[in-house]
Parts: structure tokens; C-alpha cells; sequence
């Protein structure tokens, strides 16, 4: 059973996605940027192997990742940490 303070939790993240310009994002890329924005917080950029365990994207099937971080970097809301491959970082906000 849905409690009404899960909805009102619900209602109140899909504000303020919508405030940090995140509605536009489908829910696999905004979960793998999420992810993102939490390992570089704890390790200073998120390598692809920690981010396919993350607890946000770890049910996601691999492709589904790479296809979110491949969108993710088009739109500039990511990007990698080096020119070394499979480490990321939330890009800076303008």
C-alpha cells in the first residue's frame, strides 16, 4: 500500500527535477545521473564498474547504462573526468 507521504515525496522530487532542469531527462538518465553526482561525491568521479553496482542503476541491464552516459554527454550534463575512459563527472552547471 502507497502511503501519502511517499506521493508527497514523489510530488516534491518531481518539482524540484523540474526546477533543476532534469524533467526533459527520462528516468534511466536521470537514475544513472543521479548515480553519477553521488560516486564522484565519494570517489571524486565515477568509474563505469562502480556505477554499474550503484544502487540506482545496478537493476539496469549494462547497455541501458552506456546508452544513459552516451545521452548524458551529448546533452553536457556529464562528462569524462580525464580523457582516460570509464571515468565520469557532473559536468558544471552554467
Amino acid at each position: 500500500m502507497i502511503n501519502s507521504t511517499l506521493i508527497e515525496l514523489k510530488k516534491l522530487l518531481n518539482s524540484m527535477e523540474n526546477d533543476f532542469g532534469l524533467n526533459s531527462l527520462s528516468e534511466l538518465e536521470r537514475n544513472v545521473l543521479y548515480a553519477i553526482q553521488d560516486l564522484e561525491k565519494e570517489n571524486g568521479a565515477a568509474k563505469t564498474g562502480h556505477l554499474l553496482d550503484h544502487e540506482f542503476t545496478a537493476n539496469m541491464s549494462r547497455v541501458s547504462v552506456f546508452r544513459g552516459i552516451k545521452t548524458l554527454e551529448k546533452l553536457n550534463k556529464i562528462k569524462r573526468k580525464t580523457s582516460k575512459r570509464g571515468e565520469y563527472i557532473v559536468s558544471p552547471s552554467d
